[in-house]
Order: C-alpha cells, then structure tokens, then sequence
C-alpha cells in the first residue's frame, strides 16, 4: 500500500470518528448528576450549573488543556466554588452516555468562633464557612480570636489565628476521648460553653453546669492538655469542688488551685 493510501485511510478514519462523536446521541448531554453533597440540595447545584439539554458535551470543557483531556468542566467548577464557600473541592466531568457527573466536597464545621455578637463556623483547615447569628449546642464557642470584620465566607483565617484554632481543636478532641472512655459520666464536651487559647500557652474553658455554677478552668495548651483533662474530668465526677460553687480552677500547676467567686 503506497504513503498516499495510508494517509488517505488515516484520514478516513480520523473524520468517522469526528463523525461519530459529533452525531453520536450520547455525547448530548441530557441529564446532571450530583454526588457527595449533604447540606447543599441538587436543586442548590443545578441552579448554577448552566448547561442546555442537549448540548454537545465536548463544548464546555475545559478551558485548562488539562482539564480538556480529563473531560471536565472547569467552569461549572469555578462556578460552584465560588457560588459555596461550603464547597471544599468540585469535580465536574463527562459520564458516559449524555451526562454530567459532579462530584463535591463540603467542608465540615469542626469549630465555632464568636464574632461580635454572630457566630463564625469554620473547618479543620481555618476556612470560614458561613456566619449564624445562634451557637450551635454541638459546638463550644471558640473565644479570643482576631476581628472578623473583613473576613467573608470562603476566606481562610490569618496564620495566627489558625494557630489558635488549631488549639482549640485539640482541647476540643480532648474533651471527647474523655467522654468517650467515660460514657456513663457528664460530658466534659457538653458541659464546656467556650475555649479561649492564649498565645502564651495557656487556654481557658468555660463550663456550665446545671446548678448554674460556672467554672473557669485554665489549662496548659502543650503537652500536658490530656493530663489537665484527665484531671478536670476527675474533679466534675467527684462533685469535691461542685458544692463551693463557681469559681476559677487552676489545672497548670502541681498543685490544683480553686479560687471561689465572691458571694
């Protein structure tokens, strides 16, 4: 076979499957399918995505060259990015026959931040989430952070701050291994209403208990946390400390330290 009928049949071959992909039914997009989302509804998703039914779906991806040979649709991810902040990451790609396929993340709210007087909920990473003007019950409130005014959903918390989150949160775990390993006892978790870390290496936790005695508990944010921990769970299971009423507990010490408020 000469050069020319090679090239004559390469050719051929190469325009029936352009052929192929612009006439096939099933590169026609005809539905969206979204997947991993929890709070956000499809109807929330779909709204943002604006694709014809019936569009050929090779005409949205992109842009990225990259994006082009992965058959995903940039756009619609930017777009949905940008719409939620609760939105982690996106994924939207092609799904064979006639389909979108979008696949999300939402970030999850591991803290509780106050904000003058509205509420930050952000995630593990310091992202801002959303603000809600009431704290949630499943939540201690974060207290001590930086001014929020500039901060909107979406943004990330300065690096000094997330240093303090970032506290927060293993005080925050802490609580809950002890509740774990002692399930048939108050919940430290549930009893705590606010976590104030310092810079210095100190924390302070707020807890409220149901004979309206409130303590403020100081506690050592290095390597001693689960020790001080261990030892708060201790005094709330005994009630020694419960019948002198509120006070300031002193856990960073050899030596435990109540001091009770004044009458």
């Amino acid at each position: 076979m000469s050069l020319f009928a090679k090239l004559f049949a390469l050719f051929a071959v190469v325009l029936s499957l352009i052929t192929l992909i612009l006439l096939l039914p099933a590169f026609r997009i005809d539905h969206v399918e979204i997947t991993g989302n929890t709070d956000l509804t499809e109807q929330d998703i779909k709204k943002i995505i604006d694709i014809e039914i019936g569009r050929h779906a090779f005409l949205d991806l992109g842009p990225e060259f990259m994006k082009v040979i992965k058959f995903r649709y940039g756009d619609i991810e930017s777009e949905l990015l940008s719409a939620y902040p609760e939105l982690a990451t996106v994924e939207a790609r092609f799904s064979w026959p006639s389909g979108i396929l979008v696949q999300l993340q939402e970030r999850v709210e591991t803290a509780c931040i106050r904000y003058g007087f509205k509420y930050a909920l952000v995630d593990r990473d310091g992202y801002v989430i959303r603000f809600i003007d009431d704290a949630p019950e499943y939540l201690p409130v974060i207290e001590g952070m930086a001014n929020f005014e500039t901060l909107e959903p979406g943004d990330l918390l300065s690096e000094n701050d997330r240093g303090l989150l970032t506290t927060a949160t293993e005080i925050a775990a802490q609580l809950i291994l002890i509740d774990q390993a002692y399930p048939d006892d108050a919940s430290l978790l549930a009893l705590t209403r606010s976590i104030s870390p310092e810079n210095h290496g100190f924390a302070f936790l707020i807890l409220q208990f149901d004979t309206n005695n409130v303590w403020r508990v100081k506690v050592s944010n290095d390597r001693t946390l689960s020790e001080d921990i261990r030892k708060l769970q201790e005094l709330v299971t005994s009630d020694v400390l419960l019948e002198k009423g509120s006070g300031q507990l002193d856990l960073t010490t050899d030596k435990i330290v109540f001091r009770k408020d004044n009458p």
